[in-house]
């Protein structure tokens, strides 16, 4: 009888990466309101990559992974850039300039349902009823949230969120199709081009005042973002596919969001009101639906 040789799993490095992922990827929204304070969204999302990428270059180089231009697989690179680090950011930025940084996380978090069915038409993922009725119940919940009376004339921003999810469910199923490229010579590249391409359009038509721009509290914010935000946590995430099963690396979808809202209301002063707060149980009770063991399950089954 063949065994499959597997992977040592240290628990409480597992857990402690797992934890530590949760808390940057929930905090970054807040940091991302703090931001716009001194430097606009479009510019702001664009000096965030440039620093990030420049940072994953040098530990590429660090790890010997740098290859040359030629070499690049560019179709990849440029629809990373494009899609989730440049629109994808762009649009989460801009939803954060008219709503609270909790909201945004809890409308991000229909992500999964993009890659549900991105991945069904892209790459041949199964779906399962389960999946579109926790795409329902989520959708209901963005729904609730979009049309709630004090939010006022955001409905936009609120759709800015969601197409932020759509676009970065692109990026991530057409990154899945070509899994086989090191995320170290792939990553950096498309978030440099990325923050070049974004902050040089932010630069050039927002206008920012560079001495808010550039002042210590927005460094504070940038570096936070691009080193932790943008590297660290994007590290864990791709970390810990090698130890847990996927979908308890997708259950981060239901915790992030719940602790977007508790620091935007416990630090950032940010209020939610009954309609808000049953917008986002739906949606967060229709990822938790969508994303159970059985459904992760019958994939490993399909696929074996």
């Amino acid at each position: 009888m063949q065994h499959r040789r597997t992977l040592p799993k240290p628990r409480v490095l597992i857990l402690a990466a797992y934890v530590g992922m949760c808390l940057i990827w929930g905090t970054t929204w807040l940091g991302i309101k703090i931001s716009l304070h001194y430097i606009p969204p479009i510019a702001g999302a664009g000096v965030r990559f440039i620093i990030a990428g420049l940072v994953m270059f040098a530990i590429a180089a660090a790890q010997r992974k740098l290859v040359p231009p030629a070499q690049l697989p560019w179709k990849l690179v440029l629809v990373l850039a494009a899609f989730l680090f440049g629109l994808n950011y762009v649009l989460t930025y801009t939803a954060e300039t008219h709503i609270s940084s909790g909201l945004v996380a809890v409308l991000f978090g229909v992500l999964p349902f993009f890659m549900f069915g991105i991945g069904h038409y892209m790459i041949g993922e199964r779906t399962t009823p389960k999946t579109w009725i926790g795409a329902l119940l989520a959708f209901g919940g963005v729904a609730v949230i979009s049309l709630t009376a004090t939010m006022g004339g955001s409905l936009w921003y609120a759709l800015a969120a969601v197409g932020a999810a759509l676009s970065s469910a692109f990026a991530n199923v057409y990154a899945k199709r070509h899994a086989h490229n090191d995320p170290l010579v792939t990553l950096p590249p498309a978030m440099l081009i990325a923050g070049i391409v974004v902050a040089a359009c932010g630069f050039l038509t927002e206008h920012p005042d560079l001495s808010r721009a550039f002042s210590a509290p927005s460094w504070g914010a940038l570096l936070y973002l691009a080193l932790l935000g943008s590297g660290l946590a994007f590290f864990l995430n791709l970390w810990l596919f090698k130890y847990i099963a996927a979908w308890i690396v997708g259950l981060s979808a239901l915790i992030i969001p719940v602790i977007a809202v508790a620091v935007g209301v416990a630090f950032g002063g940010e209020h939610f009101g009954p309609r808000e707060l049953l917008g986002a149980a739906l949606v967060i009770v229709g990822v938790w639906v969508a994303l159970t063991p059985q459904r992760v399950s019958d994939e490993l089954q399909a696929t074996r």
